[in-house]
């Protein structure tokens, strides 16, 4: 038999297609457990109850933060939406960090820019690092190790590929349907390269659903005002950003100033304005202004 390795080629074309998929398989499943084991909150630690800050990281990540962050400055009137969309200062520094942050980047800046800024700033990472030390954010570990062995599979799998290509090649033998196989394998092996490096957002654990869960059922919609929800007593602007996002901003000429406009995908109105703009040069609180701000998508 002068078969290399003993396997013919078609042989050996039906058995790599089985590993392609078998690793497939297996990367989908061994991803799952991952979640899974990243979800549990085994150590979640007793603390205050959490701020509406913290509530929104957890219901939208970094940049629901920065959201509601801009939503209670601006109904305390210490920002001020301009009728072309610019957030800028209105009002006294606040204490809070994030408020902090946020009020100090609104020099004429817009809601995207804003939460660009933000999202690495010394506030966030702050409040970030209080969810996962309470266990209320899903550890990336789990995920980062089912990723390592993903791609360790890939890659063998792509090794594997190459080197019976390869030798077909020395042999004279026909690689046409194994160049196109070692092509996919190569694709799905930078694609588990990537996954593995790229920076997810945290999710919550839980936990942390848990405690979403309760605000949101107490909320219920629009937040009353002085709404006890797990723990945290909520009300205002900031609290229905926080949980619902800019679509929940009770104030509807506002919330499509403040929303930033789609940009990857679809799901909210368009982004151009619409047509009149305030009395004045700008909107200065929650309430409504005498005309319409402008327009605005909801964020992707």
């Amino acid at each position: 038999m002068d078969d290399p390795w003993g396997i013919s080629g078609p042989d050996f074309v039906v058995l790599y297609i089985g590993l392609l998929v078998g690793v497939l398989l297996v990367r989908v499943v061994v991803s799952g457990v991952a979640n899974r084991r990243a979800l549990r909150a085994d150590a979640v630690q007793a603390g205050s109850p959490p701020t509406v800050y913290e509530l929104a990281f957890l219901a939208g990540g970094p940049d629901r933060a920065a959201d509601a962050a801009i939503a209670a400055l601006v109904e305390r009137g210490q920002l001020r939406v301009g009728s072309s969309k610019q957030i800028s200062r209105a009002g006294t520094r606040p204490a809070e960090p994030l408020e902090r942050a946020v009020f100090d980047l609104a020099k004429s800046a817009t809601t995207a820019t804003i939460r660009a800024y933000t999202r690495d700033s010394a506030a966030m990472r702050a409040l970030e690092d209080g969810l996962d030390q309470r266990g209320l954010l899903a550890s990336p570990a789990a995920k980062r190790q089912a990723r390592t062995v993903g791609l360790v599979l890939q890659l063998a799998v792509l090794v594997l590929g190459v080197v019976r290509l390869v030798n077909g090649v020395h042999l004279g033998r026909p690689v046409g349907i194994l160049v196109f196989l070692v092509l996919v394998a190569g694709v799905l092996t930078v694609v588990a390269a990537v996954r593995r490096t790229k920076a997810e957002s945290r999710q919550p654990s839980a936990a942390g659903h848990r405690l979403l869960g309760q605000a949101r059922s107490a909320a219920n919609g629009p937040v009353p005002a002085g709404m006890p929800a797990g723990g945290v007593l909520l009300g205002g602007a900031a609290a229905a950003v926080a949980l619902g996002g800019w679509a929940m901003y009770p104030d509807e000429e506002l919330s499509a100033a403040l929303a930033p406009p789609v940009t990857s995908f679809g799901g909210g109105g368009g982004s151009s304005s619409s047509g009149s703009s305030c009395s004045s040069s700008s909107c200065s609180s929650g309430s409504s202004c005498g005309s319409s701000c402008g327009g605005g998508g909801c964020g992707g």
